[in-house]
Order: C-alpha cells, then structure tokens, then sequence
C-alpha cells in the first residue's frame, strides 16, 4: 500500500473544488493548518474530511483512500498508467470481473470440509477468493463513476441499499 495516496487525493479533491483550505476550513470547522498538514501527510485524512467530500461534493474517493491508509486494504482509485476510467470501459471491465468472479466460484466445492480438501481445491477457494476482490474492486469503481457522472448521490446511493437490507432484515436497525 502507497502512503500518501488519501493526502494526494484530499488535495485533489480539494481542486477540483477550486476551494482554497481556508474556504474548506470554514466548511468544515477545521484549521487550514489542519487541511495543509493532511495534504502534506503530517497527519492522517481525518473521517470527518472524508464524510465531508462525500456528502458536500460527492467524491467519494477521498475516503477510500483515507480508508485504505487507516487499515491496509480496500478499494483504491486506480490511477495507473494502464487505468481507463472512462464509464464504458469501467462498465466492460466490470462485467469481465464479475463473470471470471462467477466461473471461480463455481469451481469450489463448498460441501467439502476445508479440512480435508486437497491442495487444487483449496486453490480453487483462493483463486474464487481474488476473482471477487476484481470484482469488488470494480464494482465500487462502477458505482463511484456513475456516481460521479450521472449526478447520483454517494451517499443517498449506499442509505438506500442499506434501508433495502433492513427491510428485508439483513441487518439490524
């Protein structure tokens, strides 16, 4: 994992505002002190600058990446050179995702005891494993972009699953 990776997209963010960290203090309650030393990695991307980019300017990936730094793994925006983040090409990639997740999947025999499986089936489980990180990775890709491009709200996106969930008692209240 690279550090850095929330102060640099906490500084982006901030741009494509085109908000000063005194304006975002003032928004926030926080110091421009404190903007700079996040920017600058002094300190970690604090939850509630996060929560903030989210619900004010609906960018969710300063928090996925502020989220990654604080425990080691999650989704991150991919920014490599072979990154295509173009919504058609998300939405190609997502679909190959999830249809290699699927075949992976099919291959592991969940009836068998994981104590007695042999060294192919427990790389059937691993390789199911990754293939559902892919697609997880993509899919939160996926729903950032749309999010992104079509004016959908984060936010409003992730409390609606999550009311769906408790109505159908997935979760608790």
């Amino acid at each position: 994992m690279e550090k850095g990776r929330a102060s640099k997209a906490l500084k982006l963010g901030r741009k494509l505002t085109s908000k000063t960290q005194q304006q975002l203090s003032m928004e926030t309650f926080l110091s421009r002190e404190a903007f700079c030393q996040q920017e600058n990695e002094a300190y970690k991307v604090q939850p509630d600058v996060t929560k903030h980019f989210i619900n004010k300017y609906n960018n969710p990936w300063v928090a996925m990446e502020a989220a990654n730094e604080y425990i080691g793994w999650g989704v991150t925006r991919l920014d490599g050179r072979a990154a295509d983040l173009h919504r058609s090409s998300v939405k190609d990639k997502l679909l190959e995702e999830l249809e290699e997740a699927i075949e992976a999947i099919k291959k592991v025999k969940t009836s068998l005891n994981p104590d007695m499986i042999q060294s192919f089936e427990r790389q059937d489980v691993e390789r199911s494993v990754q293939e559902i990180i892919d697609a997880t990775k993509a899919s939160i890709t996926w729903v950032a972009i749309v999010c992104d491009e079509y004016g959908l709200s984060w936010s409003e996106e992730w409390d609606k699953n999550q009311t769906k969930l408790k109505a159908k008692q997935f979760v608790r209240s």
